[in-house]
């Protein structure tokens, strides 16, 4: 299906509809404090945006004499932008000295929330969030890792602008299908009715069913990169539950004395792996003890956490060992 554009019929201020279309411009919306001190990290964010052939606005450095400012220089760049980002460092006060959060950021960064934009808050890692917002996931970085920080998290948020996953397709990512396959998997055929049994426990949470024939084992594969990890953590609860609640239903009717009418099932138990991929700026030792204080313990499923940059790099190593090819010369050279 053609994606169209939806455009904004609404405005904050009660103004006339401006008819901007959401996520249209190939741009970064940049919400940061107008201080000296933080020259050198807006310049590095934006380098960083540039390099990856997206505008980068920033509204404090655009002048537009005789428009209406606000509309201008905000509002119609973060409805226009595909991401936002927002620098939630402190600003320092004129006649006080002292810092304090900035207000304009801070509007600006509800304003991206009310319009559900894809954000990325970053904050160096010295300071605390301000208490309205301290509930909000945020990157802390600092500046020795900024730029690495910064690096992940745009690609992320471009990743997520161009690529729209929906359930029952094809997972993103040709390195997927190379990973899984160097390991015996191959992404299952749901129209066979077994398949497409197992496939359904976890198709409606995000998840894609590979198998491996020869070993009848069943792998659950999420790729989570481009969404919150508490998504990925909430969902794997969510179908290990899924696959628990199925077993018991199934044998709940089959003596328990008849072991070989209940070996039939076992597969539910002890063929079933579950892979995620999460966004590389968030700890996988983190994500896994997290999944592991909510989910049911009753029964054990082996569970791995990936960067999707990790299995990049296996598979572009796999290329590297097979070495150098020549080219064939013309023949009529």
């Amino acid at each position: 299906m053609e994606k169209t554009i939806r455009k904004n019929e609404n405005c904050f201020i009660g103004m006339p509809s401006c008819g901007y279309g959401y996520e249209s411009a190939k741009s970064c919306f940049l919400a940061c404090p107008a201080y000296e001190k933080y020259t050198l990290v807006i310049d590095t964010i934006k380098g960083i945006i540039e390099s990856k052939q997206y505008e980068c606005h920033i509204a404090l450095k655009k002048i537009d004499p005789g428009n209406f400012a606000f509309c201008t220089k905000i509002c119609s760049k973060i409805i226009q932008s595909q991401f936002c980002i927002v620098l939630l460092d402190p600003s320092l006060g004129k006649t006080s000295l002292k810092e304090y959060p900035n207000p304009n950021v801070h509007l600006e960064y509800g304003m991206m929330l009310g319009q559900n934009k894809h954000i990325i808050p970053l904050q160096d890692e010295k300071y605390d969030l301000a208490f309205n917002i301290s509930p909000l996931d945020t990157i802390k970085y600092n500046p020795s890792n900024l730029k690495i920080k910064a690096t992940e998290a745009i690609d992320n948020a471009i990743a997520r602008a161009i690529e729209s996953t929906t359930s029952g397709q094809i997972p993103p990512g040709p390195e997927i299908f190379t990973f899984y396959n160097m390991s015996g998997y191959l992404i299952s055929d749901i129209t066979n009715v077994f398949l497409k049994f197992i496939y359904s426990l976890g198709s409606s949470l995000g998840f894609y069913l590979f198998n491996n024939y020869k070993e009848s084992k069943y792998k659950f594969i999420g790729p989570f990169d481009i969404e919150d990890p508490k998504k990925a953590i909430l969902h794997t609860k969510l179908l290990i539950d899924n696959i628990i609640s199925t077993y018991k239903i199934t044998t709940s009717n089959i003596p328990k004395d008849n072991e070989v009418e209940l070996k039939k099932f076992e597969y539910l138990l002890r063929g079933v792996s579950i892979d995620l991929i999460v966004p590389p700026f968030y700890e996988k030792e983190e994500i896994r003890n997290k999944i592991n204080s909510i989910i049911d313990n009753e029964y054990e499923f082996p569970i791995n956490i990936h960067y999707r940059k990790d299995i990049k790099n296996f598979v572009e190593d796999q290329y590297k060992n097979i070495g150098d090819l020549k080219v064939i010369k013309n023949k009529n050279s």
